[in-house]
């Protein structure tokens, strides 16, 4: 099967200090830098002697700690994180804000060295970082940036490469829908699987919308929009209602801004006969393995990329912070790879089919 491989963007730019985080993001350019000061360490982690001699504890906090994704993103943090002789503590917010400034609070009365997270409601961005700030504890965001009202960065983020890996999941669209000829056909659509309340999956659609719409002029009016929150049953909701408000609509491409949501869609249609002449897109590949072994599943395709890369990647920054006073980069993005039902998936994701 063919494997498209997408542009590889790694955007590191030193960052502000931890009690005044000032970077300036955007959701349609991901190639573009902010500019910023070196971040000095707090006083009691100033060197790679005093973190050890405390047997640092880092912790990763994440919105949905049951989810592949994060399991596995957690399970790269630890690895590295103990092989450095730390200590990792995972903690699962349940999509739940109070819980979170909860926990938040656990970790500044433990006095942990550091935190790494993926925050369940972006409007909290604020207040966890100024909690953390006065602690004197660095935090990175992984995934869902840590940000203001106006998208400006308040620390450090390790993610993907949002825009270009939507926009090669359009790219891979485009053809898809050339070769099956469903260009003119009347009972084709395109269902977009948005999480418009999440920053760091707005871009993923906008690459996809803007890749077709440039290879495809005039697709825009085959296309739906389906928006949930990234999570399986709200996606399943979403597909469901686009589906049943749409009859004329019998072949459904849909493209995902996550795995969760491509799945939620692929029960959608399986409820409604049409798996059959429908394909699910993914984003994340963690349901490749499971989906391409389930004879119904429309869910056919993903562009993989590792949350073991994201976890590894901040596990490691934090480490070089705490460690040496080393500057965490204000960005550090991942790409990805699209993989087909048929492929080896074993060798390309062994994370997750190994």
């Amino acid at each position: 099967m063919k494997k498209t491989k997408l542009v590889l963007i790694m955007v590191m730019v030193l960052a502000m200090s931890m009690t005044a985080l000032l970077g300036c993001t955007s959701t349609t350019a991901p190639t573009e830098t902010a500019t910023a000061d070196a971040t000095e360490a707090p006083a009691e982690a100033t060197s790679a002697e005093t973190a050890t001699d405390d047997g640092f504890v880092i912790v990763g906090l994440y919105k949905m700690g049951t989810a592949e994704w994060f399991l596995q993103e957690g399970e790269a943090s630890r690895q590295i994180i103990e092989a450095a002789g730390g200590t990792f503590k995972y903690m699962d917010c349940e999509t739940d804000g109070a819980k979170f400034m909860e926990m938040l609070d656990t970790c500044i009365a433990d006095k942990v060295d550091g935190v790494l997270t993926c925050i369940p409601d972006q409007n909290l961005s604020q207040a966890a970082v100024a909690k953390l700030s006065e602690a004197g504890i660095p935090v990175i965001a992984c995934d869902d940036a840590l940000e203001d009202e106006n998208g400006t960065l308040l620390a450090p983020w390790v993610g993907i490469d949002a825009y270009n890996i939507g926009a090669g999941i359009g790219e891979w669209a485009a053809q898809y829908i050339q070769d099956n000829n469903l260009l003119d056909d009347p009972s084709f659509g395109i269902m977009l699987m948005t999480a418009d309340t999440v920053s760091s999956c707005v871009p993923r659609t906008e690459g996809q919308i803007d890749k077709l719409t440039e290879l495809l002029p005039g697709i825009d009016a085959k296309i739906y929009r389906a928006d949930h929150d990234t999570n399986m049953e709200t996606g399943n909701v979403a597909a469901s209602a686009v589906i049943t408000g749409n009859p004329q609509i019998t072949k459904w491409l849909v493209l995902a801004v996550s795995d969760e949501g491509a799945v939620g869609a692929a029960r959608a249609l399986e409820s409604a006969g049409l798996a059959a002449d429908s394909m699910c897109v993914g984003l994340g590949g963690y349901y490749c393995p499971e989906e391409f072994a389930n004879e119904t599943s429309p869910f056919r395709a993903a562009a993989y990329f590792s949350a073991r890369g994201v976890g590894g990647a901040a596990a490691q920054e934090m480490l070089d912070y705490l460690q040496n006073g080393t500057p965490i980069p204000e960005k550090y993005a991942v790409s990805a790879d699209i993989v087909e039902y048929g492929d080896d998936l074993a060798t390309i994701m062994p994370e997750y089919a190994g």
